[in-house]
């Protein structure tokens, strides 16, 4: 299988040079992340199938309770999709 290089949202924020808020506020609009609670932040079904993101499984300890969470990245194909995006909302918005 063929491994794509992932990037985490602060990653490709900065890549894309724009802020990590930014980024999520332009994902959840185009619905590449869910906006409702429980769910918030974590990518669509859409967003996983088509390639774009990539949820994994984390946790973090809270002094001895290990807390689960869903860690998005963005695949190398998410980071074209999105900048194609991001390009085509400058073109529209200069018009």
């Amino acid at each position: 299988m063929n491994k794509q290089k992932t990037f985490t949202v602060t990653q490709a924020a900065r890549l894309l040079g724009m802020g990590r808020n930014n980024l999520m506020k332009l994902m959840r609009n185009n619905g590449l992340l869910h906006s409702q609670e429980p769910m918030r932040n974590s990518p669509t079904k859409w967003a996983t199938t088509q390639g774009l993101l990539v949820a994994e499984n984390a946790e973090y300890k809270r002094g001895v309770v290990a807390v689960p969470y869903i860690n998005t990245k963005v695949t190398s194909n998410g980071m074209v999709w999105m900048r194609d995006l991001i390009e085509k909302q400058t073109v529209l918005e200069a018009s």
